[in-house]
């Protein structure tokens, strides 16, 4: 795996497909897009657009190795900017000539692919205004983005440069709106381009409301005819909050305007340029190339100037409406601005490595080319700036102060943006002072995991990953910094944030990229010469202060260590003396409460002694004396009587539950065979008794008392001979159960008789 393609992507069929049509022209483009995990590509030699899963890829998924998306009509366009929609269902390809929609097919199957992994798919396609090029020979496409508010996902911004924005939604043209003077063929063409009044590029910021009609009646009672028009019409509408999407655009001159209006709004209000603060000589964009916005609160700004200078600068609302001067087109109205732009700090780029100088200077200052910045939408803090001589990646650092700012509960906190931004060169194209580029033709931000995907002119592909967040690295004490109390910070910083601060570098060593040429052995010579320096002053000598500190820092500490423990045995010292003098204490306190409590005693004695020897003691006082005394001696004399009987019913109960277990140890159990035996003989003399029964009342022989008496005698001698029989039988045996049974069965049988 190479260090610089981390996906391997240079392996790939889709872009060794993409190397046999790049354009020869070395000059900045886009013809890369990433949304989600689809990576797009335009093929300029099929006139086509590849896409491919880079997350099943990654994944190490090979099934499919790219899709291509033929469009439906031919595309006669030299297509330097690839854009997908914000909801991935349209790509708009633009050209210097043109801009072509192009919509995507729906996605299903298991790897989410379009139309299950087919390999080729013709899709429809639609070119936006075709007429109007070819009418217009000068007409070109400076810049274009999807509106953020679109509901229907299909709504593209235009920037062309005869200062008009166009509005596209699919393919029909739903608004035109004038940003700026006209360019009319004729000398008032090059006199406007020599000025800088051509708007080179616009971006959306986030949306907000309108202010009211009394405002904007006051503002504008020195227009034209027309634009008194326009506010009447205004006026005419019921009052109600309408959303407005303010379109910043940037000029050439590094002037900037906004124009106030809605998704789907015909009438727009133009205000600027906007008041740039703190004001400068040599203003802030005299060759002004791109502008972006990050959504932060307040909005974000950053102007990029050709010769690799980046302003980033606040966009607030005005306290006043400020009036600006009449534009050279009298047909544009230009309303007072609500806005100031307040630009906070600059950063420079080094375009190219200086060849023979150390980190930039002059060399690397006198090479311009156009920069174009693109967001990190998994970092707000963090855009891309990207150009013929490489790749910058840029961090934004007061972005996180202001958040921390809108979030703090507290009252005394306070706004401090003094952290500067920092900008790292990832990737160098550019590294002698030849004329020969290799420009960078497409880049793509991959989201979870991030990374970068660049292709460079030369065919070469870079893929990188990324962190999504530099204050993921922060360390622990660094992040509970700000939970310090005042006294802590008043401390000094840590040794950590001091070592940091000692190898923090402004310039570093980028990636370079490879050339289609080898060098000559004197640029290798110069390039080498220039890396040792930047080596040797940006690294090595750090890392000799960061040594220095170290030392000082291990003395520091043996020192400390030295006198921590001579403090340990002062202290040992004392715990051993407070622990004797502990003990003593609480021997002391043992005694003290033994003589209290002896004290307390007879101090009670003596008080009911004094109380009974007063003489003024009443009589029933002494009888309740007595009576408490002889309840007292009952009370004992009871108790003991009490503990004598517990004593007796224990002895009682022991003897019981002994003679109980005597009984069970001597108890017999008649065998089952002699048990039977016994049933079955008490059965037949039962039965016998019961059929002599049935007889002499059949008979009627003797009356109720002879019956009587002759059953008795019977039953007695019965239970004789019974009792006899089982005596014989069983010697060992007397049950007296078993026998009392069997009578009582009989004399039962008896009295029911009776």
């Amino acid at each position: 795996m190479s260090l610089t393609d981390i996906l391997e992507l240079n392996k790939t069929e889709l872009f060794a497909k993409i190397r046999d049509g790049l354009p020869v022209v070395q000059k900045t483009q886009n013809l890369l897009d990433c949304k989600d995990d689809l990576l797009f590509a335009w093929d300029a030699k099929e006139c086509c657009l590849l896409v491919r899963n880079w997350r099943s890829s990654l994944a190490g998924e090979v099934s499919v190795q790219f899709q291509t998306l033929i469009p439906s009509s031919t595309v006669g366009l030299d297509v330097d900017r690839v854009l997908a929609s914000n909801e991935c269902s349209l790509v708009a390809l633009s050209g210097p000539r043109g801009v072509t929609i192009l919509e995507l097919p729906r996605r299903w199957g298991p790897d989410g692919y379009y139309k299950d992994g087919k390999a080729r798919i013709t899709c429809r396609t639609f070119s936006l205004d075709t007429q109007l090029f070819l009418n217009n020979p000068h007409l070109e496409v400076r810049q274009m983005r999807w509106h953020p508010h679109s509901v229907s996902d299909s709504t593209l911004l235009v920037l062309l440069n005869n200062n008009t924005i166009r509005v596209y939604n699919h393919s029909k043209l739903r608004h035109v709106w004038q940003v700026g003077p006209s360019l009319h063929r004729g000398e008032g063409t090059s006199s406007l381009c020599d000025f800088g009044e051509v708007a080179v590029d616009f971006d959306i910021a986030p949306a907000g409301k309108t202010r009211g009609d009394s405002e904007t009646t006051g503002k504008n009672e020195t227009t034209l005819d027309n634009s008194n028009k326009t506010l009447m019409a205004a006026k005419s509408l019921p009052k109600q909050e309408r959303i407005e999407w303010p379109v910043v655009v940037l000029r050439e001159n590094g002037n900037i305007y906004v124009l106030m209006t809605g998704v789907d709004s015909e009438m727009t209000r133009l205000q600027g340029p906007i008041t740039i603060t703190p004001q400068t000589r040599d203003n802030y964009g005299l060759e002004s190339c791109a502008l972006m916005i990050i959504p932060s609160l307040p909005p974000t700004i950053v102007m990029a100037e050709s010769n690799g200078k980046l302003h980033h600068a606040l966009l607030m609302e005005a306290e006043a409406a400020e009036l600006s001067f009449n534009e050279v087109d009298d047909f544009v109205l230009i309303e007072p601005a609500e806005y100031v732009v307040h630009v906070l700090e600059t950063v420079e780029l080094e375009l190219g490595l200086a060849a023979g100088g150390g980190g930039g200077g002059a060399a690397a200052a006198s090479y311009n080319c156009p920069v174009y910045l693109k967001r990190d939408l998994i970092n707000e803090m963090r855009y891309f700036a990207y150009h013929n001589a490489g790749l910058h990646a840029v961090t934004v650092s007061f972005i996180s102060e202001l958040q921390r700012y809108l979030d703090s509960e507290s009252e005394d906190d306070r706004l401090e943006l003094a952290a500067s931004s920092r900008a790292e060169y990832i990737l160098c194209t550019k590294f002698d002072s030849s004329e020969s580029v290799n420009a960078v033709f497409g880049l793509a931000l991959l989201q979870i995991p991030a990374g970068v995907v660049l292709l460079l002119g030369s065919g070469q592909v870079i893929s990188l990953k990324l962190v999504i967040d530099a204050q993921l690295l922060v360390t622990p004490n660094e992040s509970k910094q700000a939970g310090l109390d005042v006294s802590q910070q008043e401390s000094g910083p840590s040794f950590v944030d001091t070592i940091k601060s000692l190898l923090q570098r402004s310039v570093n060593q980028p990636i370079l990229a490879e050339k289609l040429a080898s060098p000559s052995a004197q640029e290798s010579y110069e390039l080498l010469n220039q890396a040792i320096e930047v080596l040797r002053e940006q690294y090595l000598k750090r890392h000799d202060l960061v040594r220095a500190a170290f030392a000082r820092h291990i003395n520091q500490i043996q020192l400390k260590r030295e006198q921590q423990k001579l403090e340990i045995q002062d202290l040992e010292q004392e715990r051993e003396l407070i622990s004797e003098r502990a003990h003593k204490l609480a021997e002391r306190f043992e005694e003290i409460s033994y003589s209290q409590e002896l004290l307390v005693r007879k101090c009670n004695g003596l008080m009911q002694k004094a109380n009974a020897a007063l003489p003024n003691n009443v009589v029933a006082e002494r009888e309740f004396a007595q009576e408490v005394s002889r309840l007292n001696t009952v009370t004992q004399s009871m108790a003991a009587g009490l503990e004598s009987c517990k004593k007796t019913l224990n002895k009682q109960r022991y003897h019981i539950a002994k003679s109980q277990e005597d009984l069970k140890k001597n108890a017999y159990e008649l065998p089952e065979k002699q048990h039977s035996t016994i049933t079955e003989i008490l059965t037949q003399l039962t039965g016998e008794i019961d059929r002599q029964i049935i007889d002499w009342q059949s008979e009627a022989k003797f009356g109720r008392r002879e019956m009587t008496l002759i059953l008795l005698a019977a039953l007695s001698t019965i239970y004789t001979g019974m009792f006899n029989y089982v005596k014989a039988k069983f010697p060992f045996v007397i049950e007296a159960a078993m026998v009392t049974l069997c009578f009582g069965s009989i004399v039962g049988r008896f009295c029911i008789l009776a």
